[in-house]
């Protein structure tokens, strides 16, 4: 079969889509991913057959939009954001999609991707899959992670989620609506209970929600892409971990355009002195300055490997971030910027391998220093091991994935 992957955003969200195109194409599939820039190095050198989708996250994020300024800045997501993503390139993503999906059996497409992927699967009559990195499924157990809110009453969640579907629905759809009417198209018809969902996170870290209602959803687990056999770490870095205790992680991935970071990163360091430190750039440039000296900058490491070799992870929640968190068996403390990571931080912490969540706005050295020792104690480092080995346990997600599109492709 041939299958067409595709989405849009930061390492996160393209290393899944990645990492499920690699096992679609080692199973004997043709694969075509269409994604963000930031995937184009990794699949040119794993051999994909890549097309490169028109803008860049990684620009809007470090040199910022209105709408991303005011997300960031708020912690929570901006209505102009919304309406600025559902604007993006969405005839060029459009058009780039069409032409990778001639003679596809499917389409997979992750949540920036998916109404440009819809638009092609109408116009082709392929069937549309969508691989959602976070629940988006209206359920009392929570509330939407899309909300950015982690209490809310039980009674309130299915309705909100509801509310901000349609808000999602209405934005993007206008967006794809008027691209069509460009390419002299019909509008777009989208019925979410038709289209299967692979939903790509591990079932120990959030397991189905027992009122899920959609007619066709699989939680495959993490779609995990393995660090590379011929890369090697930094010989100062071997050298730092050589040199002591484990260290504890600090970095906030693609988090930038926060006017606090450096304040922030500040605060953190002076919470961790005395203890040994690895400090990950990120898109914020956070190792841009004069460090102490028990902090080593990095740039890009594979978290799969750096995770285990530490104490403690402080980081942001993005998905993929909490998803290796957790898979290492190394507690985290949680600070969580906006979108879905106070929903992933909120989970780290119902499973106790994650201390509560810390505001990025507000937090202070003391804040830290008292995360820390509960991070660090024997009992939360035991449930963290204990966590993992539950998650090294589960079927491979990539593999079910494939699996289910098989089945899907078959009826």
């Amino acid at each position: 079969m041939k299958v067409v992957v595709a989405g849009f955003g930061s390492t996160g969200d393209t290393v899944p889509l990645i990492a499920l195109a690699v096992g679609l194409r080692r199973a004997g599939h043709e694969v075509v991913l269409v994604a963000d820039q930031e995937a184009g190095m990794s699949a040119t050198r794993l051999g994909l057959d890549f097309r490169k989708l028109a803008g860049s996250a990684q620009t809007v994020v470090t040199e910022g939009s209105h709408g991303w300024s005011e997300t960031i800045e708020s912690g929570r997501t901006s209505p102009r954001l919304l309406a600025e993503l559902a604007r993006f390139n969405t005839r060029a993503w459009i058009e780039t999609i069409t032409d990778a999906a001639v003679g596809a059996d499917a389409i997979v497409a992750s949540t920036l991707g998916v109404y440009a992927a819809a638009s092609v699967a109408q116009d082709q009559t392929i069937p549309l899959v969508f691989a959602p990195l976070q629940p988006t499924l209206a359920t009392r157990e929570y509330p939407p992670p899309a909300s950015g809110l982690t209490r809310t009453p039980r009674w309130l969640n299915r309705p909100l989620a509801t509310v901000i579907a349609r808000v999602g629905d209405l934005a993007f759809s206008r967006g794809v609506d008027q691209a069509r009417r460009d390419l002299g198209r019909p509008r777009l018809r989208l019925a979410w209970d038709e289209i299967p969902i692979l939903m790509a996170w591990s079932p120990t870290l959030l397991p189905a929600a027992r009122d899920w209602a959609h007619p066709d959803f699989t939680v495959t687990g993490a779609w995990h892409l393995p660090t590379p056999p011929e890369w090697q770490p930094p010989a100062g870095l071997i050298e730092f971990l050589d040199a002591g205790d484990p260290p504890v992680y600090v970095g906030f991935g693609s988090m930038s355009g926060f006017s606090g970071a450096a304040g922030l990163r500040d605060r953190i360091l002076g919470g961790l002195s005395g203890h040994r430190v690895v400090l990950a750039s990120g898109w914020a440039g956070l190792t841009d300055t004069e460090l102490p000296g028990n902090v080593y900058p990095v740039g890009y490491v594979p978290h799969d490997w750096l995770f285990p070799q530490c104490s403690v992870v402080v980081h942001h929640c993005g998905a993929g971030t909490s998803q290796q968190a957790a898979r290492s068996g190394v507690p985290s403390i949680p600070v969580p910027f906006t979108a879905d990571q106070p929903f992933w931080a909120a989970r780290l912490h119902k499973l106790d391998i994650a201390t509560s969540p810390l505001n990025p706005r507000r937090l202070i050295s003391k804040d830290l220093q008292t995360a820390l020792v509960h991070a660090a104690s024997d009992s939360t480092q035991q449930r963290a091991l204990a966590v993992a080995q539950r998650m090294a346990a589960e079927p491979n997600g990539v593999t079910t994935a494939i699996e289910s599109l098989q089945r899907l492709i078959a009826q």
